[in-house]
């Protein structure tokens, strides 16, 4: 037996991130035989934090990051002639990167490109930015209902009295009036129907969301202008016409690419599927091991453990699909970058939520398709892009060989605890949390000039420091893992993140720092674990940047001065989303450890050739 999925419209999301205009042939560096272009030196400068040796010297962030950046490439040309790129993880990882950039592509190609923008267009959205609508609000998810409302207030209903029997949909309807301003309704016409009220009147019935609503418009108020001075005119405005006008334009492209489309699904494998999934959500459930957004979710381990189980199983065809079927494997690899999030993980439900996954990865895989074919996988842009990632991932899988290359012993860890006479202790505010969306809301808002204690209490997942304002208190700094030795860098008030941690994602700002001279074997006894992974991070840093060092032996590298100092880039903490065309979100850049110590070595050449 097969299942057919009847194709749904996916919503249309648009490029929001920065535009780079730095010239792709333009070279900062070269490792090897690779080269690193300027546009990709600033946007992993300004897409994603980085620390530096001095985060107030743009000089030093901008060399540090370049010769992180060059041990990426050192290692990834390693990784490559070892074979890492053959591997079955790296090759089915990078066909998911692959093909979310080719469907990007066709995006702009087929949707964005075929937006036009008229002075009329951007005068009704100036004139409508400049108001905001208080409006009361009845709703209901049922037609009937919302139509027998709308004839209660033709006969005379009062408003109020309805909208307190009605259902509250996303808000409390006994609040206050909702403030609406331009651009937050997603429906062009639902916004239309709102700017056209007069105060006191309401609308005829309204559905959006596959919900209905009824609104009524009791005040306006005036908001700063928008105008071309404004730095909210250009983010506000003009992407919100964009937007709108790419989601006309997106919706009749993919009813009519479709069209002919057609696609079966296994039923056997997929209730294996399902059944699997289940049951590794179920234990996690049960082990209260919660994810993103406090749902239950696959982490690569369970993907990864689900395809062994499966075995040959993996490399069978889920969906049938003419020329370029879609195995098991292929599509538990997409999991990685279109996470599975659930809170039911029942069989019925996860079977539900699996047959909408599989169905919009179905559309994925024929958009990136069509890019293919139309050669967009070759524009320099996107060939850059793919091998920023690739050369992310095959340095990073070498690096995880080096993970179980040193150790401890107990004497030595006795005698690098006393031979450090200063004895540092920080204290940092922190913001934890394991869902990145979070993470990019609260580096906006830290921007707009929000209070860091006041999102910690907001925001911070770390139960013991929410009612703190996120405050740790004095504590060494060969504590907490990553997160101590990155303190232990900072400045005074300093923020810096994310960090990634075994709890989520953490953003960290330094209130405090003092040396401590006093030590006792209480002090020893209760830093110990802590101090362990300090000096093992030690002791692999070394063995890990000699290596980088004879890398560099090995491939050479060259730093253009002259391109390499005419680069200007903004100094401001940031972490970014792309924003994938036609659905989905990938990390604007991948996120770069702080590996230029490596250079200390190659200069001193200790190093031994690999």
């Amino acid at each position: 037996m097969k299942i057919f999925f009847k194709f749904l419209i996916i919503l249309l999301l648009i490029i929001n991130g920065k535009e780079f205009a730095q010239d792709i042939n333009k070279f900062v560096g070269t490792v090897g035989n690779q080269k690193i272009s300027e546009r990709e030196f600033k946007i992993r400068y300004e897409l994603v934090p980085h620390l530096s040796r001095d985060q107030f010297s743009e000089d030093s962030s901008k060399q540090d990051l370049l010769y992180s950046i060059i041990a990426e490439k050192l290692l990834a040309l390693e990784a490559n002639s070892l074979g890492y790129d053959t591997t079955e993880y790296f090759k089915n990882a990078m066909q998911q990167i692959r093909d979310l950039y080719v469907r990007d592509a066709l995006y702009k190609r087929k949707v964005d490109s075929q937006v036009k923008i008229s002075q009329s267009d951007i005068q009704k959205a100036l004139d409508r930015y400049s108001q905001s609508l208080e409006v009361k609000i009845i709703s209901t998810r049922d037609s009937s209902t919302i139509f027998s409302y709308y004839n209660a207030l033709k006969n005379g209903a009062p408003f109020d009295s309805i909208e307190k029997i009605s259902d509250p949909i996303e808000f409390d309807s006994n609040k206050a009036p909702m403030k609406i301003t331009y651009g937050q309704m997603q429906d062009d016409y639902v916004e239309d129907t709102l700017y056209n009220l007069n105060i006191g009147s309401y609308s005829s019935p309204v559905k959006a969301e596959g919900s209905w609503f009824i609104f009524k418009l009791v005040g306006k108020s005036n908001r700063p202008s928008a105008n071309a001075n404004n730095p909210n005119y250009d983010k506000t405005v003009l992407s919100t016409i964009r937007m709108r006008k790419s989601r006309i334009i997106g919706v009749k492209f993919l009813e009519n690419f479709y069209k002919n489309k057609k696609a079966e699904v296994d039923s056997t494998l997929f209730i294996t599927l399902a059944e699997k999934i289940s049951s590794v959500l179920s234990n996690k459930k049960m082990n209260h091991d919660y994810g993103r957004e406090g749902l239950l979710y696959l982490d690569e381990g369970n993907i990864l453990k689900i395809i062994n189980e499966l075995g040959t199983g993996s490399n069978a065809d889920l969906v049938h699909i003419e020329k370029n079927p879609i195995k098991v494997k292929e599509y538990l690899f997409s999991l990685i970058e279109y996470p599975f999030l659930i809170k039911d993980p029942t069989f019925q439900n996860v079977a539900y939520e699996l047959m909408a996954s599989i169905n919009k990865y179905i559309q994925y895989k024929f958009l990136a398709e069509e890019g293919f074919k139309e050669g967009l996988q070759n524009i320099p842009e996107v060939k850059e892009d793919i091998n920023i990632w690739k050369d992310d991932y095959l340095a990073k899988m070498l690096k995880n060989t080096f993970r179980d290359s040193v150790s401890v012993s107990d004497e030595e860890l006795k005698n690098y605890y006393m031979t450090n006479n200063d004895y540092e202790k920080v204290d940092i505010l922190e913001i934890l949390n394991s869902d990145l969306q979070v993470i990019e809301t609260v580096f906006n808002e830290l921007k707009a000039g929000k209070d860091f204690r006041a999102l910690a209490s907001e925001y911070t997942q770390r139960s013991w420091t929410k009612n703190r304002g996120g405050e740790f208190g004095y504590f060494p700094t060969s504590s907490f893992g990553e997160i101590g030795r990155i303190a232990s860098r900072l400045k005074l008030n300093q923020i810096y993140g994310p960090i990634k941690t075994d709890s989520g994602y953490s953003v960290i700002k330094l209130i405090g720092k003092k040396i401590d001279s006093t030590k006792t074997d209480e002090d020893f006894d209760s830093v110990k674990t802590q101090l362990k992974y300090d000096l093992l991070g030690k002791k692999f840093d070394q063995k890990f940047y000699k290596y980088i060092a004879g890398l560099a032996d090995k491939y050479h590298f060259s730093v253009n001065e002259k391109v390499f100092q005419s680069i200007k880039v903004t100094s401001i903490p940031m972490f970014t989303y792309r924003n994938i065309g036609f659905g989905g979100r990938i990390a604007a850049v991948p996120y770069l450890g702080q590996w230029y110590e490596w250079l200390n070595y190659y200069n001193n050449k200790t190093n031994v050739v690999p």
